[in-house]
């Protein structure tokens, strides 16, 4: 009987293991991995990607406050996927992407290009949260001194006028 038990017990087990790891490797309403190259994707729209809700209302907060000034505000004068306003047409091909950490409900997503051919490569993280059954940006930030910056806080300041 006591090996039956034990039987069913390591069987049930196994299958919620497997369970955990298909889970976290396809992500509930996708890969985090796959979030993050269709930001890539040529005339992809950050704010039509998939952001977390609070993301998603420092961005907004962030633009009304634009078109009440009439101009830019911080978090909006650059592309956070590049850390720069502008970049080499082809930098999309030297693109690599690595899941730095992952649980069910959370992910870092390491970025790393040459934005520009005469430069050394960037790195960019992206913070990803699972939000019901989806994973969603929850922030982009860039953790290399002395230039370290991270897009939820340049947008609280841009929504502030900043």
């Amino acid at each position: 009987m006591n090996s039956k038990i034990s039987r069913r017990f390591l069987l049930t087990l196994t299958a919620i293991a497997a369970l955990a790891g298909s889970a976290h490797a396809q992500g509930v309403g996708g890969d985090p991995l796959d979030i993050v190259r269709r930001i890539y994707a040529p005339k992809a729209q950050l704010e039509k990607q998939p952001l977390s809700k609070r993301l998603a209302g420092l961005y907004a907060a962030a633009i009304k406050k634009s078109q009440q000034l009439k101009e830019p505000v911080s978090g909006l004068d650059f592309d956070p996927a590049t850390g720069t306003q502008d970049s080499d047409d082809d930098y999309r091909k030297t693109l690599k992407f690595v899941e730095k950490s992952g649980t069910l409900n959370a992910s870092t997503v390491e970025v790393t290009m040459r934005v520009f051919k005469t430069e050394p490569p960037v790195t960019i993280h992206f913070a990803l949260l699972r939000e019901g059954n989806a994973w969603k940006v929850d922030d982009i930030f860039k953790p290399a001194q002395p230039d370290a910056w991270r897009w939820s806080t340049m947008l609280i300041a841009g929504a502030k006028g900043e």
